[in-house]
C-alpha cells in the first residue's frame, strides 16, 4: 500500500514538473494589422484575415506577412523566447525520479518557449 501511494505521489510530482503537460506543444500567436482585414500568410503555411489567432508549435520560428491592396506588404519575424518560470520548473524536475526524461520531452516539444513578439502588430503603409 505504501509503495502504491509513493508511486502515485511520484507520478503526480513528475507530471506537475513536465511543462509539456502543463503548457502544451503549441502557442497561440495573435496578429493585428492596421488597416484591418489584411491578408495574413506565414512561412509555416497559415493564412487568415486580420485580426486573427494562429496556433503554432512552440519550437517553431516563422515569419508573418501582411498584405492588402493599395498598401506595401510587410513581413515580421517571429522567434521563440525562453519562459524563465517554465524553464525553472523543468530544471527542478531533475530531483524527481525519472525527471531527466521530462527535461528531454520538454526540450523536444519546446514547451519552455513562447513566441515573440506576441501579439504581432503590423502597420501597413500606403503605396
Amino acid at each position: 500500500m505504501k509503495i502504491a501511494i509513493l508511486a502515485i505521489i511520484t507520478c503526480a510530482t513528475a507530471l506537475s514538473a513536465c511543462q509539456t503537460a502543463k503548457r502544451g506543444r503549441t502557442d497561440v500567436v495573435k496578429v493585428y494589422v492596421q488597416p484591418s482585414s489584411a491578408k495574413i500568410t506565414t512561412s509555416l503555411g497559415h493564412t487568415c484575415k486580420s485580426p486573427c489567432s494562429l496556433t503554432v508549435k512552440r519550437r517553431k520560428k516563422f515569419t508573418v506577412t501582411a498584405s492588402r491592396p493599395g498598401y506595401r506588404s510587410q513581413t515580421v519575424k517571429v522567434g521563440k523566447k525562453l519562459d524563465r518560470k517554465s524553464a525553472a520548473k523543468t530544471a527542478a524536475s531533475f530531483i524527481v525520479p525519472g525527471g531527466s526524461a521530462l527535461v528531454a520531452i520538454d526540450a523536444v516539444t519546446g514547451a519552455n518557449f513562447d513566441h515573440h513578439p506576441n501579439p504581432v502588430r503590423i502597420r501597413l503603409k500606403r503605396k
